[in-house]
């Protein structure tokens, strides 16, 4: 039998199909999660099990929460471990400590496998406590400029279990210590480059052959150190550059803003730690949030989350926890409303800051949860 279909009728139907095709696909809600600053979580002279223990919560948060937030995404800002050299000295002159912390990076690998026995894509970004010689005896003195990743490259570098043969995982520069990862979501691909702490023009080199490669995807960049908490009142980046890699090619954040950030227009967000501020009655703020135009003129939104500064365990006493009490950062992106959703939420305690005007951290809880509209690099 034929049936006679119009013009009229056969365009309503192939934009009815095509709708149904792309609805699907383009209409859905997805998640990035945001790792901060877990040094205190594995450092080995703090009290322990009770520290990793935490840092395994929330790990496992991360898997049995995927499909209810429809994680896609994990990245870790760094200070994976306390003392990145494997040997720190404590205690009196007369009767120091010595310590072997091969076991923080043991113990770091085993909440990260967390993860990639899960299969959850994810990235690392190193910090400064991540280096070699971060915290050398103290006979030896402060030794700057930081440099060195052998521990890191050995239980977190390319050829690692975590992501040699990934599929998402992209590669890593010439010294291992940044990286680049992609996932799909919400009908797009992006990109996402774990960049190492204040990188040098040869990183930054690196960096942007990965985006000449990836041209048009939405980039998000990880590193370590990018932007204060509210100190003043003032929104500024944190420039600690001398503290740790003077004398070195490293460049502060301003400069890596400049010479790389700026000029890559689908780059639209920046995330970090590194910073916070002092610890009041178990309380620390580590949140910050800072909004600049590129080169195209569009948004590049910059925020800090470091939570290690708060020590309020589930008893609700300042102390009794190690340092950070389980608190991490979502980015909940909804690709009918147009909008990203930035939320902070304890696996330890169970709570959400920032909500019903609380002020979690002991500050004005706006940067604990806000939302922001989609930038134009998102609506291509």
């Amino acid at each position: 039998m034929h049936l006679a279909v119009s013009s009229r009728q056969l365009a309503g139907l192939v934009t009815l199909l095509l709708c149904l095709a792309t609805a699907p696909t383009h209409a859905e809600k997805f998640t990035i999660a945001v790792i901060s600053d877990t040094q205190n979580y594995t450092d080995v002279a703090r009290a322990q099990p009770r520290g990793i223990d935490v840092f395994m919560g929330q790990m496992r948060y991360l898997v049995d929460s995927r499909t209810e937030k429809n994680l896609v995404f994990v990245t870790h800002v760094g200070d994976v471990v306390q003392h990145g050299d494997g040997r720190f000295r404590t205690g009196p002159k007369d009767q120091p400590t010595d310590w072997n912390t091969r076991a923080e990076w043991m113990l770091a690998n085993r909440a990260i496998s967390i993860l990639s026995e899960a299969g959850l894509p994810f990235g690392l970004s190193p910090g400064n406590h991540d280096y070699d010689n971060y915290a050398w005896p103290a006979e030896v003195g402060p030794s700057r400029p930081l440099t060195g990743g052998k521990a890191w490259n050995a239980w977190f570098g390319p050829n690692s279990s975590h992501f040699a043969g990934k599929r998402w995982y992209g590669g890593a520069s010439p010294d291992g210590l940044s990286s680049y990862q992609q996932f799909s979501a919400g009908g797009k691909r992006f990109l996402h480059l774990s960049l190492e702490m204040e990188a040098s023009p040869a990183v930054l080199d690196w960096a942007q052959g990965v985006i000449n490669r990836h041209r048009g995807q939405p980039t998000i960049v990880t590193t370590h150190e990018w932007l204060d908490p509210n100190f003043t009142g003032a929104t500024t980046r944190s420039n600690d550059n001398k503290a740790y890699f003077e004398g070195a090619a490293n460049l502060p954040p301003d400069q890596v803003w400049e010479r790389f950030i700026r000029r890559n227009d689908q780059i639209f967000l920046v995330l970090a730690g590194h910073d916070w501020t002092p610890t009041n009655e178990g309380r620390s703020n580590g949140e910050n949030l800072r909004i600049d135009q590129n080169d195209a003129g569009h948004p590049v939104y910059q925020t800090v989350q470091d939570y290690q500064g708060n020590t309020i365990g589930p008893d609700g006493t300042p102390g009794s926890d190690n340092g950070g009490a389980g608190w991490m950062r979502f980015i909940e992106f909804d690709t009918r409303a147009k909008t990203m959703h930035f939320y902070t939420y304890s696996s330890l305690l169970g709570k959400h800051a920032g909500r019903n005007g609380e002020a979690t951290f002991g500050a004005t809880p706006q940067h604990s949860d806000f939302v922001l509209d989609f930038p134009p690099q998102l609506m291509r």
